[in-house]
């Protein structure tokens, strides 16, 4: 029997820590699960069931339903499963629940950068039809790292989520009981358009590849947001941005993200400084609100240039974005530039390795076929 108050968080990093311990504050019962494979990461929250939030209203602790390593346990009878792992914990993730979920559930990846379409294949292969919706956001409902085993810092929560549905059809239902949970979501067109609406892979992984030398030259001393986001930088974000605007025009989609952006410092008269602090503001305001700049510009980092910011947002963002271009004939030449140099820095074929609309089984659909499948899941 399904309870649309019982949640199932998937996945114990950072992202899921803040959602599991928020949620259970809120007051539904939240079952919390990792893979088996990383339990000693997970042990603390797996003997005292407790998680604390340390944030700006001092510490709070949540008193969690279940917490396991078994996926059967975690995901019987929850009304709501919420997929929290890096894009490419995914695949794991759905292998690992697709014999078990269920009609009346609805899986939801927070974030999902694609991933729900990659659900979706995986549980036609595994021969679940049983009726189980998908959805994804655009972003983390929050901006949180692990402090210590079991206690999580939430630094901002989003102020926008826009959460996109597969099948797109039944976007309404699916996004009036999300918003139980998350007030801030939106709905989305589909789940492409969550998808793109991802600022990620925009910002992070031309901004590492022209700071390469520093990084590595810094041995893990560096502030990317801080340091690394020059007007220079900033005219590369201007054009994978514009790509993005021409292809979300080209499907019809929404960006949430970036209004009016302009970076060309010289001739708005900006120091560098403020050059840097509006970027900022333009790239993170959006869903987070301003006060998610500070945190940005004291968080250390990437060490080294196999960071999330290249090997997640170059193979699960930018050639998502890319191959999507292809597909509505929109060219990309930007995002092949940077998928192309971060390919040969990290000796991986990236465009081989990444989301692409071929690895989804989208590549044979023209445009018209494609917004038919994500509408009617068919």
């Amino acid at each position: 029997m399904i309870d649309k108050n019982l949640v199932s968080v998937l996945g114990a990093g950072n992202g899921g820590h803040a959602v599991a311990a928020e949620l259970a504050l809120a007051g539904f019962a939240v079952s919390f699960f990792e893979l088996p494979q990383f339990e000693a990461r997970f042990a603390t929250v797996l003997r005292t069931r407790e998680v604390t939030v340390d944030g700006g209203s001092g510490e709070r602790t949540a008193r969690l339903n279940l917490t396991t390593t078994d996926i059967r346990s975690a995901v019987d009878g929850a009304g709501t499963i919420f997929v929290v792992t890096p894009a490419f914990g995914h695949k794991a993730m759905a292998e690992a629940c697709a014999p078990f979920v269920r009609e009346g559930q609805t899986v939801t990846l927070l974030p999902g950068t694609g991933g729900s379409l990659e659900f979706a294949r995986i549980f036609r292969r595994r021969k679940n039809t049983r009726g189980v919706v998908l959805a994804e956001s655009t972003t983390l409902p929050f901006g949180a790292r692990l402090k210590a085993p079991g206690i999580v810092s939430v630094f901002v929560k989003a102020l926008i989520l826009p959460v996109g549905v597969f099948p797109a059809d039944k976007t309404a239902g699916v996004v009036r009981d999300l918003r139980r949970f998350f007030p801030s979501i939106l709905p989305a067109r589909d789940v492409l358009e969550a998808a793109v609406n991802n600022a990620n892979p925009i910002v992070h992984p031309v901004a590492a590849l022209f700071n390469a030398a520093r990084i590595e030259h810094a041995g893990g001393d560096f502030y990317l947001y801080a340091e690394g986001m020059t007007p220079a930088v900033a005219r590369a974000f201007e054009s994978l941005n514009a790509e993005r605007a021409a292809v979300c025009r080209a499907m019809g989609y929404r960006l949430y993200h970036w209004d009016n952006l302009d970076i060309r410092s010289a001739s708005l008269g900006e120091t560098e400084e403020e050059c840097r602090a509006r970027i900022l503001t333009t790239s993170m305001d959006a869903c987070f609100g301003a006060e998610s700049i500070v945190p940005g510009l004291k968080m250390r980092g990437p060490a080294d240039l196999k960071d999330r910011y290249i090997t997640e947002d170059v193979p699960y963002g930018m050639v998502l974005l890319s191959t999507l271009g292809a597909l509505v004939k929109v060219p990309t030449p930007t995002h092949d530039a940077v998928i192309r140099l971060t390919s040969v820095i990290n000796r991986t074929d990236y465009w081989k390795t990444g989301r692409s609309m071929k690895q989804l089984g989208l590549a044979g659909m023209d445009k018209k076929r494609l917004k038919a499948f994500l509408r009617e899941g068919r």
